[in-house]
């Protein structure tokens, strides 16, 4: 009976184990089309969707339009200019939440992307500042993006952006990535402790 129950154990230990590191995918595909009025995200769970929003693109530009003729308060200035009191809790969920995207392994990621604005200047800026932050994401992840195209429309006034990626995580690189923000910050308060103790 004994050596029944272990073998019990042992294979739901098995088991637990397998389900903490198993990888699962995610996929993320993004469509905008100012021509066409296209705007749709889509996500994907081992290819299952899970998540879908549509996008009226010129509502929205010209919604943006709007608010930005619209002119602002000195009372919602002065709230904007409050400074952000974060507490530990939502520090250290930042802190874990940025160690968890570290531990994303990414599969295959394609950016194909086409900004005119009329204007040759304002369209090289803006390709400028969307290939750098196209740079900054692959550098994050650790994924060579040299498969993104990101071009400027000169001759047109056009937004086209698609994005499609495949992502990937286990349960075991949250559990790591959340031990690690706790055992650095007790590190941390240990550290600060012992300068105390030296100070006085």
């Amino acid at each position: 009976m004994a050596n029944t129950k272990r073998v019990i154990y042992l294979v739901l230990a098995i088991i637990i184990l397998y389900f903490i590191s198993l990888r699962l995918s995610f996929g993320v595909n993004v469509n905008i089309d100012t021509d066409n009025n296209i705007g749709k995200i889509v996500v994907t769970f081992f290819f299952i969707p899970i998540f879908r929003k549509k996008i009226n693109i010129k509502r929205l530009l010209s919604g943006h339009t709007e608010q930005f003729e619209q002119p602002h308060d000195d009372k919602e200035q002065e709230t904007n200019e409050k400074p952000d009191k974060s507490g530990p809790i939502k520090r250290f969920l930042v802190d874990c939440a940025i160690k968890i995207l570290k531990a994303v392994c990414v599969r295959t990621a394609d950016l194909k992307a086409k900004i005119g604005t009329g204007d040759a200047a304002a369209d090289g800026m803006a390709v400028g500042m969307l290939r750098i932050m196209y740079t900054q994401f692959c550098a994050f992840f650790g994924f060579d993006g040299k498969s993104g195209t990101i071009e400027p429309g000169y001759d047109s006034e056009i937004l086209f952006f698609s994005f499609f990626g495949i992502f990937s995580i286990s349960f075991a690189d949250i559990i790591f990535a959340v031990c690690n923000v706790v055992f650095s910050r007790i590190a941390h308060c240990g550290e600060r402790r012992s300068y105390a103790n030296v100070a006085e």
